[in-house]
């Protein structure tokens, strides 16, 4: 196709990005030399072993559009919705790749199914690579579940976000006529809508999965779990102003602002993150307290005051299995000081160990009485030899007079004689 055609056809496509491929036809049609790889970095270009992911620079955008599906099926593929499944392999992908330093999540969907929301949630907040979640509309409900757990959150100026919370749509009847009979050891399997008990059955089960995802967020946004309830739109939409200043979002801007920002010539590693993290860790000491952990969550506090008591045992019998005699003032001190383990404390009392007994040695060589002079030992007497001969001598004629007997024995009778 010929560039005047490409300028003179209809388009279905955003303003800006037509301005882009209007730009580089000009360029040619000027005769001017175009630059593929600068191409690329402004329009990008498709990441290798993804499915959407493109690349801008050293940056992986990720589009999550539409409603959002555990598994991919004809309908999303039609439908433009996006495959959580497919979702979770683009994003593994892009942190592999080493090409890429930094991933955005370029956002706009009204929420979807919350089977697997939370584990996806988890992946991207333990990411190595800083990830920046786009809102480019909106970003509601399980949307905004996966948003908050991105490092900041940038939203375009009309862009909103919320809609926390769950939903469960039941059919009162059958309008089919189909009867049902559940076996009677599970009175809980078909809860009847009609009835308040089935009505509260479901409610607390609706309202638990809500506080999973209330808690999600107040952990990833670094605030209460009351802040949340309060001021996070209990359910409701925010725009991108008044979302920034209840700390549901980070900054207003634009995709290509925000491209720019983190491809600038000394970008900190995570943008602005490093700065938010920071207030977000100083905003969430100031907010979590034993009491509001045990007023907001008293099961984990329980948990909590369970396992550091269990280990803070586990501690102490490590350490006073290091006792030696002597050293039972250091041990002591060891165990009352609360991080001592007992590796560490092997180390002190063998050397404590060591200076005793040294101090020992040392008082028993100033105490020792000076040394007694050995005496000399006297000089052999070997016996003459005319003394020897004369032995020799008596000794055979010993053997002589006695028939049978051997040499020493004849010598030793002699000798005795």
């Amino acid at each position: 196709m010929k560039l005047l055609d490409v300028l003179q056809s209809p388009w279905a496509i955003l303003p800006d990005k037509l301005l882009e491929i209007q730009s580089v036809c000009d360029t040619h049609l000027r005769g001017e030399k175009s630059d593929i790889a600068a191409v690329e970095a402004r329009l990008g270009r498709p990441l290798q072993n993804t499915r959407a992911v493109s690349l801008r620079g050293n940056i992986a955008l990720i589009p999550i559009t539409g409603p959002v599906f555990r598994y991919a099926n004809l309908f999303t593929d039609i439908s433009g919705a996006t495959s959580l499944a497919v979702l979770a392999t683009d994003f593994a992908a892009a942190e592999a790749n080493p090409a890429v330093n930094q991933i955005v999540l370029v956002i706009d969907s009204p929420g979807g199914q919350a089977s697997g929301i939370a584990e996806f949630a988890q992946l991207i907040r333990a990411a190595t690579k800083p990830v920046t979640a786009y809102i480019d509309n909106t970003a509601a409900s399980a949307a905004y579940w996966i948003a908050a757990a991105a490092d900041r959150i940038v939203m375009a100026k009309t862009a909103m976000v919320g809609s926390i919370g769950a939903v469960v749509s039941i059919s009162p009847s059958k309008a089919d006529g189909t009867v049902e009979i559940v076996s009677s050891q599970s009175p809980n399997k078909r809860a009847d809508v009609n009835t308040d008990a089935g009505r509260a059955q479901i409610q607390t089960l609706i309202d638990s999965l809500a506080q999973v995802f209330i808690e999600d967020v107040a952990a990833y946004r670094a605030v209460a779990v009351a802040t949340v309830l309060e001021k996070f739109g209990g359910g409701g939409m925010k725009l991108a102003a008044e979302a920034v200043s209840l700390g549901m979002a980070d900054q207003v801007g634009t995709l290509e602002t925000l491209i720019a920002d983190l491809s600038g010539p000394t970008p900190s590693p995570f943008g602005a993150t490093k700065t938010m993290t920071t207030t977000a860790l100083a905003t969430l000491s100031a907010a979590l307290t034993a009491a509001t952990l045990l007023a907001e969550h008293p099961a984990l506090y329980a948990q909590v005051l369970a396992e550091g008591a269990a280990g803070e045992r586990a501690r102490i019998a490590a350490v006073e299995a290091q006792a030696l005699p002597g050293h039972e003032a250091l041990i002591a001190t060891l165990k009352a000081d609360g991080h001592t383990t007992g590796e560490q404390a092997a180390v002190q009392v063998l050397a404590a160990e060591r200076q005793k007994l040294s101090a020992i040695a040392s008082r028993l060589h100033a105490d020792a009485p000076p040394p007694v002079p050995h005496a000399q030992a006297p000089e052999p007497q070997t016996p003459p030899a005319n003394d020897r001969q004369a032995l020799h001598d008596k000794a055979k004629r010993y053997q002589a007079d006695h028939p049978g007997t051997d040499y020493m024995t004849a010598l030793q009778a002699v000798a005795a004689a």
